[in-house]
C-alpha cells in the first residue's frame, strides 16, 4: 500500500471539499450561484490551476527567489504530476453521478407522464438537435475549413446536453411538475440522438484514418449492437433492483415471505431511505462499469433502467434520490470534481476563434431550436422562455467524447477538436450553470411568487365590491376529504360557466403548483390558483368545507395567463378582506346556513 498516495488522497479530498463549500458560501452572499462558486473553489484548488501558477512562475524569476514560494516551488515543479494524477483519479465519482442522475430522469419517463407530454416534446427535441448539428457542422466546415468529417463530429459532440447540472439544480430547488416532464423527456431523447451522431461519424471517421472502407451498413450495425448491449444491461440493473426493493407495505415482511435467505436479509421495501440510496447505488455502480468496459453509451444503460424501475416496479424508489442531508454532498463533490477538472491550460490565442465560433454556434442552435420548437408545439408561455435557456449547459459525455475523439485521431484532428470544445465546455457549464439557476429561481417565482399577495396582512381597505367582482355567486359547501376531488369540483364549476371543454387545462396546473408549496394561508384558508389562456377574466371560486377538514375556505382562483397582474391584485384583493377581523366567519355562516346572497348584498350595500 503507497501510503504517501493514499496521504495526497485525502489531502485533495479535503481541498475539494473544502474549497468548494466556501466557495459556494461566497457565490451566495455575491447572489451569482452557488453552482458558482463551487465549480470556482474546485477550479482554484485543481490541478490545472496550478499548473498556469507552475507557468507564470517559471517566467517571473523575481517570484522564485522569494522564501515563502521557496517550498511550493519545488512541488510544483516535483509533486504536481502526483497531484494530478489524483484528481484524475477522482473522475469515476463524476461517471457515477452522472449514471445515478441519468438514472433518476426514469422518474420523469412514466408512461403516463410521456403520455401528457406527447409528441411535442419529440418534436422540440429534433428541431433542436439538427438545428445545432447543421450549425455546427458546416460553421466549422465552411467558415473555419474543418475537413467535413471532422465538422459533422463537433455537430454532433455540440447535441448533447448536461442533465446532472439542470436536474440537481431543479432536486435542490423542488421544482416539479410540467418543466421537469417536457425537460427530461427532451434531454433524454436529445442524448440518445447525439450518441448515434457521435457513434457513426466516429466509426467513419476511424475507418478513414486506417484506409479501409466505408460501409453503412457495418457502421449501423456496429451502433445497433451498442445500443442493444446498452438497453440488455440497464434491463439487468432494472431486475437487480427489482428483486433488492420490494413493493407493498414494510409490514408485508412480517406474515413471511417465500424469498430466501438472503434475498430476505438484502431487500428492502422502497420508501424514501439512506438505506435504498446505497442499494441503487451500488447496483448501479456495478451496471456502469461493465458498459464503460465494454465502450457502450453508460448513460443510456443508466436511462433504460430509470425507465423500467419507473413504469414497471415502485416509483417511490426515486425519492431516495432527494434526501435532503445526504445528496448537497454528493452535489457538491460532483461540482468540485467538475471545476478540478477544467483544462485551463487548453486555452490559447490560437484556438480562441475556433472555441468562440463553437459557443455561437451551439448557443444558437439551442436557443433558437428550442425557441421555435416550443411555439409550435403552443406550450405554455413560461416554458417557453425557460426552457431554451436550460439546454446550454454541457460536459460530462461531451467531455468524455472529446477525450475518445482525441485519443482515437489524435493528430488527425482530435486534438484540434479538443483544444476547441473542452474550453468551450468550460464555458458552458460555468455560464449554463450561472444561466440555469438564474433561469430555475424565476421559474419558481412565477409558479409561487405570491407570498406577499398570500400573507393575509394588508393593511389597506378594499371597497366590498372588489369582493364580489372577484367571487360573484361562486359559492358552494361540499364534503370533499383530500386535495384533489376538492380541486376537481371547484375547477368544474369554472369549466362549466367558461365553456371550457377538457378541466385538466385548470387542474394540472393548480396542483402542480400545490407540488411545489401549499396554498394554505394559516387560519383555515387556502388560494390554490393557476393562471391559464382559457379565461379572459380572474374567476373565483369560494368553497366553505365540513367541520372535520381542516381547511374551511378554499378559493380557487384562475386568472388569464396574459395577465399576471391581475393575478396578484385577485390575490391580494382577497387575503386584504379575509384579514378584516370576523369577516371569514360571517363569510363561513352564510355560505352554510344559505344566506350568501343577502351576505353579497349587505357588502354591496355598504361599499355604496
Amino acid at each position: 500500500m503507497d501510503l504517501q498516495h493514499m496521504k495526497l488522497q485525502i489531502l485533495c479530498l479535503g481541498l475539494v471539499i473544502l474549497a468548494s463549500y466556501i466557495g459556494g458560501l461566497v457565490a451566495r452572499r455575491l447572489r451569482i450561484g452557488e453552482v458558482i462558486g463551487q465549480i470556482f473553489g474546485g477550479i482554484v484548488v485543481g490541478p490545472h490551476f496550478l499548473i498556469l501558477v507552475r507557468r507564470f512562475a517559471d517566467n517571473h524569476e523575481v517570484l522564485r527567489e522569494l522564501s515563502l514560494f521557496k517550498a511550493f516551488d519545488g512541488f510544483l515543479h516535483k509533486g504536481l504530476e502526483s497531484y494530478f494524477t489524483v484528481f484524475e483519479d477522482f473522475h469515476f465519482f463524476v461517471f457515477l453521478f452522472l449514471g445515478i442522475i441519468a438514472f433518476s430522469l426514469g422518474e420523469e419517463l412514466h408512461r403516463d407522464r410521456i403520455k401528457k407530454v406527447g409528441a411535442k416534446a419529440v418534436y422540440i427535441c429534433l428541431l433542436q438537435a439538427l438545428l445545432t448539428w447543421v450549425l455546427l457542422s458546416f460553421g466549422f466546415r465552411f467558415v473555419f475549413k474543418f475537413n467535413w468529417i471532422n465538422s459533422f463530429l463537433i455537430g454532433s459532440i455540440g447535441i448533447a446536453t448536461a442533465p446532472a447540472l439542470i436536474f440537481i439544480l431543479m432536486n435542490k430547488l423542488r421544482i416539479e411538475g410540467k418543466l421537469k416532464s417536457i425537460l427530461a423527456n427532451i434531454v433524454v431523447l436529445d442524448d440518445i440522438i447525439e450518441v448515434i451522431f457521435f457513434s457513426v461519424f466516429l466509426s467513419i471517421a476511424t475507418s478513414m484514418n486506417r484506409g479501409g472502407e466505408l460501409s453503412a451498413f457495418h457502421i449501423t450495425l456496429h451502433v445497433l449492437k451498442e445500443f442493444a448491449a446498452a438497453i440488455l444491461i440497464g434491463t439487468a440493473i432494472f431486475l437487480a433492483l427489482k428483486l433488492s426493493l420490494k413493493t407493498g407495505t414494510a409490514g408485508d415482511e412480517e406474515h413471511g415471505s417465500d424469498d430466501t435467505f438472503i434475498m430476505t436479509l438484502i431487500s428492502k421495501h422502497p420508501t424514501p431511505s439512506v438505506e435504498i440510496l446505497l442499494i441503487i447505488t451500488g447496483i448501479i455502480s456495478i451496471g456502469l462499469a461493465v458498459a464503460i468496459n465494454f465502450e457502450l453509451p453508460f448513460l443510456i444503460t443508466a436511462v433504460v433502467a430509470g425507465f423500467l424501475i419507473s413504469n414497471f416496479h415502485s416509483h417511490t424508489i426515486f425519492d431516495s434520490l432527494k434526501i435532503g442531508n445526504v445528496m448537497p454532498i454528493f452535489n457538491l463533490l460532483f461540482f468540485g470534481i467538475i471545476g478540478s477538472s477544467v483544462r485551463l491550460e487548453t486555452f490559447s490565442v490560437d484556438s480562441l476563434m475556433f472555441i468562440g465560433g463553437y459557443i455561437v454556434f451551439r448557443s444558437a442552435g439551442k436557443l433558437i431550436g428550442n425557441y421555435v420548437g416550443c411555439r409550435i408545439t403552443g406550450q405554455d408561455p413560461k416554458v417557453t422562455a425557460s426552457l431554451p435557456k436550460l439546454m446550454l449547459p454541457q460536459a460530462g459525455m461531451a467531455a468524455v467524447e472529446t477525450i475518445l475523439v482525441m485519443t482515437v485521431l489524435g493528430g488527425a484532428g482530435g486534438e484540434e477538436i479538443f483544444n476547441t470544445v473542452i474550453p468551450a465546455l468550460v464555458i458552458f457549464e460555468l455560464g449554463g450553470a450561472y444561466l440555469s439557476e438564474r433561469t430555475l429561481i424565476k421559474w419558481k417565482t412565477w409558479t409561487t411568487g405570491e407570498r406577499e399577495a398570500l400573507s393575509l396582512r394588508g393593511s389597506g381597505e378594499l371597497p366590498g365590491r372588489d369582493f364580489d367582482s372577484l367571487v360573484g355567486g361562486r359559492a358552494i359547501q361540499m364534503h370533499a376529504v383530500t386535495k384533489e376531488q376538492a380541486v376537481f369540483e371547484l375547477s368544474r364549476l369554472v369549466a362549466v360557466e367558461k365553456e371550457i371543454k377538457d378541466i385538466s387545462v385548470i387542474t394540472e396546473p393548480v396542483l402542480e403548483r400545490e407540488k411545489l408549496s401549499s396554498t394554505s394561508v394559516g387560519g383555515g384558508i387556502a388560494f390554490p390558483h393557476c393562471r391559464t389562456e382559457f379565461v379572459d377574466e380572474v374567476t373565483v371560486v369560494e368553497w366553505t368545507t365540513i367541520d372535520k377538514v381542516p381547511l374551511k375556505l378554499i378559493f380557487l382562483i384562475v386568472s388569464p395567463a396574459a395577465k399576471p397582474d391581475e393575478h396578484l391584485e385577485a390575490l391580494k384583493a382577497l387575503s386584504m378582506m379575509l384579514s378584516k377581523d370576523g369577516f371569514a366567519d360571517e363569510l363561513i355562516a352564510s355560505v352554510r346556513g344559505g344566506g350568501f346572497e343577502q351576505f353579497r348584498e349587505r357588502l354591496i350595500t355598504a361599499a355604496v
